[in-house]
């Protein structure tokens, strides 16, 4: 990388860093990649609580009244995206892959007369927005692997230790100790515990 690339590089991380320091609190020893993004539309940085040596090279979405909180020695690979509008909580040392998304909405609404008003519209105005769709809390437990490109949806919980498989939908909760893959998600082995 030439130094002009370093330079254009460490500024775009700065400027990421700096969207998740007014939008959120965080813990030691933090870290972001020049692509992360942290955006809270509650007005509340107290609604995103980031804790110790996390890393996030993803996407942090908060819209509506929700909350969004991730706990210490958690990663968020690159061009994953949390998406909440109520809750999603993630747990202690939980690997999240890259292009993986975790959404505790369906981001547009089902019914077609409120999709049709929708579309009337401009994209990005008041009607486009999450909150107006359904949704449910997330809760992701310690020590979790989420692989690459999978798909975490509204109501679901995924116990501690789990793995989801790649590319895996999980629309079902997930006990602790479990492989789950496929789509939608199903349990395909059992972990040792402890």
């Amino acid at each position: 990388m030439n130094l002009l690339k370093k330079i254009f590089f460490w500024l775009k991380q700065k400027k990421s860093k700096k969207s998740f320091l007014k939008n959120s609190i965080i813990g030691k020893d933090f870290t972001c990649h020049a692509r992360s993004l942290c955006r809270n539309e509650t007005g509340n940085k107290q609604n995103i609580i980031i804790g110790d040596n996390v890393s996030i090279l993803g996407s942090v979405l908060l819209e509506g009244n929700g909350n969004i909180t991730i706990g210490d020695n958690t990663t968020i690979r690159h061009a994953s995206r949390i998406s909440a509008v109520e809750s999603i909580t993630i747990g202690k040392n939980v690997i999240i892959s890259n292009n993986v998304v975790i959404m505790d909405n369906n981001s547009h609404p089902v019914e077609v007369e409120d999709r049709l008003q929708m579309s009337l519209t401009k994209p990005g105005t008041e009607l486009w927005k999450a909150k107006y769709s359904a949704h449910s809390p997330i809760v992701i437990e310690d020590a979790v692997w989420i692989g690459e490109g999978a798909s975490i949806l509204k109501g679901v919980h995924i116990g501690y230790g789990s793995i989801v498989a790649s590319k895996a939908v999980v629309t079902k909760n997930i006990p602790s100790y479990v492989i789950a893959a496929g789509n939608p998600a199903k349990i395909v082995k059992e972990l040792k515990n402890g």
